[in-house]
């Protein structure tokens, strides 16, 4: 295996940092967003009892990077502040939150654009080569490009396979982002609804 990638020439290390960099985002995105993933109706229930347990009302709960959660604590930060204040507390919060949760994906989403030219260039290259070691020996024959062809497939087959595999990472954290952020604007109209009630 690392003689086959040898033999895709110098594309092969941009190659290899981009798939570092995706593997290496797409682990640490996976615990953060496993962690900020909550169910609404929990996040809810808990607000609810703890504004009806009176005083100061801040819900415990673990460090955890939940959008639902800092929701709730975004909320009871402006308890007794009028409706429009608090509503737009909550709108600049899930903003930040929007943010936040997406960080380092935009860099995923420029690998899987970027890597397939770096393949192509890679195969560029490779048929350079061919077209060389033919014009040194001065007849063209399997034997002569050979090494060329080869490192234009091998090139063109790395740039595809980190391309596809940053995508699809790509594509299921913009997925589950979405629902994670869906989720938080439930846990905002909920705690609007509760601390501001519309008044007919």
């Amino acid at each position: 295996m690392w003689d086959l990638l040898r033999q895709g020439g110098v594309v092969m290390y941009p190659l290899g940092l981009c798939s570092l960099l995706t593997i290496g985002i797409f682990l640490e995105r996976l615990w953060h967003f496993a962690r900020a993933d909550r169910e609404p109706r929990e996040v809810i229930a808990r607000a609810q009892q703890a504004l009806a347990a009176g005083g100061n009302p801040q819900p415990t709960w673990p460090d955890e990077p939940a959008p639902a959660i800092r929701l709730v604590q975004a909320a009871f930060s402006k308890i007794g502040a009028s409706r429009q204040t608090l509503q737009d507390h909550l709108e600049a919060t899930l903003a930040a939150e929007r943010l936040r949760i997406g960080a380092h994906l935009g860099i995923v989403g420029t690998i899987g654009n970027i890597a397939p030219f770096i393949g192509l260039f890679g195969t560029v290259l490779g048929i350079i080569r061919a077209f060389r070691d033919i014009g040194q020996v001065g007849a063209a024959g399997p034997a002569v490009v050979a090494t060329g062809i080869s490192e234009a497939l091998v090139a063109t087959a790395a740039g595809l396979f980190v391309a596809v595999t940053a995508v699809i990472v790509y594509n299921l954290f913009v997925v589950w982002q979405g629902r994670l952020m869906r989720r938080a604007e439930i846990v905002a109209n909920a705690m609007l609804s509760m601390l501001s009630p519309e008044t007919k």
